[in-house]
């Protein structure tokens, strides 16, 4: 099972390597296809703490933020902005290709620009907008042999 953070839920979606960190944009770049490649594993949402994403940011040391506390605190403010905003709840589980799909379809650019103003990362995803390969790979008819 995968655990992500609620922003993450923004920020996969409209992935591009390019801004992060060498072994961030590693980690993500290998996040983002195993769950293109497995899009009905499970994914355990958290809010407010490190998620599988985190674990390669340069910033986290002992499981715990290094970023001044301000950043940290906003970090934490995005998870919970983006939760009350999909209408999820922290620790719940969901099904890869159907949290993306409600985060695909309820979050456009506009409501980039509105959500993630502050973020470091948003004119990358706003640049490269949503990643339309992403949402095809996640809606894929398996195959039977």
């Amino acid at each position: 099972m995968i655990k992500l953070r609620t922003h993450h839920l923004l920020c996969i979606p409209r992935f591009y390597s390019g801004g992060y960190d060498k072994k961030f944009a590693r980690n993500m770049k290998q996040l983002v296809h195993n769950i293109r490649k497995n899009p009905n594993q499970k994914i355990k949402i958290v809010v407010g703490k490190p998620d599988d994403l985190c674990k390669s940011c340069p910033h986290l040391k002992e499981e715990k933020c290094k970023n001044p506390e301000e950043v940290e605190k906003w970090v934490i403010l995005e998870d919970k902005k983006v939760a009350k905003y999909l209408k999820i709840k922290p620790n719940s589980i969901h099904i890869a290709k159907e949290i993306f799909n409600l985060s695909i379809q309820r979050v456009g650019n506009k409501d980039v620009k509105r959500i993630c103003k502050e973020c470091p990362f948003i004119e990358n995803c706003l640049h490269v907008g949503l990643n339309k390969s992403f949402e095809r790979d996640i809606n894929k008819k398996l195959k039977w042999k």
